[in-house]
């Protein structure tokens, strides 16, 4: 695992600038375990009530599964009169879930949508769909690198967050998603340099964790401790790359501020896993 630490600005306006980088540490996984076939297009990850929950993307079915620390199935939990166009992560957020449908691989959709959905015995009940979108998107044409995807969602300081995955610029944009305005708010970006596919926030220890690729394959988390929305000038970001090229890290749930769970898609090299990391 490669580390560097980058320290950033936060302005009135909540943008961030990345200035230089720094140092090498090794990587830890201390426990992979293959998840089971019904997930191998696991996409997002997230806690509630001590237990993993997670879905697939694009075209599977509306549900979400509860899984063991092991991978293993503990529930199935379908969203009836729903429909998984693309599921790209999901969040906690007031002892309820909130899943982000919002792939936009081509910058073609005019549906992105977040579901706040709890979870029941019988199954899980849609509370409400928020749906959303970018203002500054005036072309939904077919387009290769659109600046208008996103895979990334938190919950943080009552706002839902939603990072970008940028492919012209390597960039994560930062919107607020909220009830009261369709119009989603940019509140700042992040020139991490890569593709970021999934985000948790841990409240306790205010850490911000990031999973991303590059072009090469490589997979990176960025974590940021001490994160919050205000203005803070003493910041810094660490990029850590994983043992797992060629894989296709998809999300990731924060245990502490020195370790993280995250999942990966089923690959040519790998079968779909959940695997704890040690964070140096």
């Amino acid at each position: 695992m490669e580390s560097h630490q980058t320290p950033f600005r936060l302005t009135k306006l909540f943008l961030f600038s990345l200035l230089l980088a720094g140092n090498a540490f090794g990587q830890k996984v201390l426990e992979k375990y293959n998840l089971p076939l019904v997930l191998e297009e696991t996409s997002g990850l997230t806690q509630l009530n001590d237990t993993l929950w997670t879905h697939n993307d694009s075209g599977n079915e509306a549900a979400l599964y509860a899984i063991s620390t092991k991978g293993k199935l503990l529930a199935k939990k379908k969203l009836n009169n729903h429909s998984n166009i693309d599921w790209e992560d999901i969040t906690t957020a007031n002892g309820k879930l909130v899943v982000a449908d919002m792939g936009n691989n081509f910058g073609t959709r005019k549906n992105l949508y977040l579901l706040e959905v709890s979870i029941t015995n019988d199954g899980a009940e849609v509370l409400d769909s928020i749906p959303f979108y970018y203002p500054e998107q005036q072309n939904f044409g077919f387009q290769q690198a659109s600046p208008f995807d996103a895979e990334g969602l938190i919950f943080i300081e009552d706002n839902l967050i939603v990072f970008t995955k940028n492919r012209s610029t390597k960039t994560t944009e930062l919107y607020v998603v909220s009830k009261e305005n369709a119009a989603a708010k940019k509140i700042g970006s992040l020139p991490v340099g890569a593709l970021i596919t999934g985000a948790d926030y841990h409240h306790k220890t205010k850490t911000l964790v990031l999973t991303a690729y590059r072009k090469d394959k490589r997979q990176f988390l960025f974590v940021i401790n001490d994160f919050s929305l205000a203005p803070n000038p003493n910041l810094s970001i660490k990029q850590y790359e994983l043992d797992f090229i060629g894989a296709q890290i998809e999300a990731v749930s924060i245990i502490d501020e020195k370790t993280v769970w995250i999942t990966s898609e089923e690959k040519k090299k790998y079968s779909a896993f959940l695997a704890k990391i040690a964070l140096p």
